[in-house]
């Protein structure tokens, strides 16, 4: 008798947990059931324990399907080829923010301001005005508002101090630092395309090539579309518990704008393998008809990708290779200028190459708005003149085939119609 009034007592109290689960999901849903099959037609209790067991890990199942489904869709971008753990938790994180609300435009004079984010008060206004919807419409719930979201990301970005001496400067908890900062971060990669804009359409492509057209240097190059670049970067990587080398390229437009960024380790980088590398070659129509894009000799020769004659055996040649230069200097100064505005990459760390991927997104995508919203506060800075600059390094020891006889092909009709031939014979 005393068997049977425990596994009453143990089914009573499993069926309140069912229906305070049903009632739940009855607020979601608009409607749920209460029917247990397998109860109906038995008087047994340990039947109806059971029972009522395999309902609730059915409705446990359920419910985390649906929350990962909704996690994969959210995650899913051309450049992330794996997804780490703490990316498919970030929608649970729960924060409850208790703390004053920071504001950087009335916590600094203008002298100090631009010292610390490397950029005008006006310039940081509108980038708050241009995300707050986006900020709004993302944000979870317990967060704080975008302006302190994006006034903690930027101060981040913009120094190369650690979350520890960001949260001793305005008195937050370092972790509560670390959340909102990362929040941001995979707020900005979500909506990557809204600020890393690739030319798609018939009009942003003439754009692109008309503005290579307005630099004087450049302006013989009548088919080039964009400028790519690499860079070198020693990252403390914190699932290896060491400095990791990472490989940043980037390609740049006219306008000092990049419209495509590309993070991967080192030892495992190759032009080919990063995802424009593969969308040019299985379609060249991604730019326009003709046109091509001018890189260094650590990239392969494609009719699509000019890069300088290797061995000089001509005068042509060595007149070409001069020709490229000025487009060189161009995308070596927009990797500059992100250095010198967002000063986390000179000691950057991230928990793993997801993260160094969601950093360095958010900081092409800053630097974009800052040169739409043309803040010279770089130029100012320096007095006009064009400074060397050095962070990072260079990729040792890699050269780029020239065997692609398209690209061959390619290249010789530029130096024909761009050097004189009684000239550079």
């Amino acid at each position: 008798m005393e068997e049977r009034a425990v596994l009453a007592n143990i089914a009573t109290i499993i069926t309140k947990d069912l229906l305070v689960d049903d009632s739940s999901k009855h607020n979601n849903s608009g409607g749920f059931s209460n029917n247990f099959a397998l109860l109906e037609g038995s008087d047994d209790d340990e039947a109806e324990i059971f029972a009522l067991m395999q309902r609730k890990r059915a409705g446990s199942k359920n419910a985390g399907g649906g929350k990962q489904g909704k996690q994969t869709k959210t995650l899913k971008r051309k450049q992330v080829d794996e997804i780490p753990k703490e990316s498919k938790s970030r929608k649970t994180n729960k924060l409850e923010w208790k703390y004053a609300e920071l504001n950087l435009l009335h916590r600094y004079v203008d002298a100090q301001f631009e010292s610390f984010l490397h950029m005008r008060k006006l310039t940081y206004l509108k980038i708050q005005q241009a995300l707050q919807e986006t900020l709004d419409r993302n944000i979870l719930p317990g967060f704080p508002t975008p302006q302190t979201t994006l006034g903690l990301a930027l101060w981040k970005l913009s120094t190369d101090e650690h979350f520890e001496e960001i949260a001793r400067k305005f008195q937050y908890p370092w972790s509560l630092c670390q959340q909102v900062v990362r929040s941001f971060w995979h707020i900005i990669s979500d909506n990557y395309e809204s600020f890393i804009k690739w030319p798609n359409s018939l009009e942003t492509q003439q754009s692109t090539l008309q503005g290579f057209q307005n630099v004087p240097q450049l302006s013989c190059f009548q088919e080039l579309f964009g400028i790519i670049v690499l860079k070198r970067v020693d990252i403390f990587m914190e699932c290896e518990h060491a400095e990791v080398a990472v490989v940043l390229q980037l390609i740049c437009n006219a306008e000092n704008k990049i419209i495509d960024c590309y993070v991967e380790l080192e030892q495992d980088y190759s032009f080919e393998e990063s995802p424009i590398g593969q969308t040019l070659a299985l379609n060249p129509r991604t730019m326009p008809s003709g046109s091509y894009l001018i890189g260094s000799s650590r990239f392969p020769l494609k009719s699509y990708l000019i890069r300088p004659i290797e061995a000089e055996c001509f005068r042509k040649d060595s007149i070409f290779n001069k020709l490229l230069e000025p487009a060189f200097q161009l995308a070596e100064n927009v990797l500059d200028s992100l250095a010198r505005r967002f000063q986390t990459l000179y000691a950057l760390e991230a928990r793993d190459l997801n993260e160094v991927r969601l950093i360095v997104e958010s900081i092409c995508a800053m630097h974009n708005l800052c040169v739409d919203y043309e803040d010279d506060y770089l130029e100012m800075s320096s007095g006009g003149a064009q400074q060397k600059f050095r962070w990072g390094g260079v990729i040792s020891g890699r050269q780029g085939s020239e065997k692609d006889a398209k690209g061959l092909r390619r290249r010789v009709e530029l130096i024909d119609a761009l050097v004189n031939t009684d000239e550079g014979d």
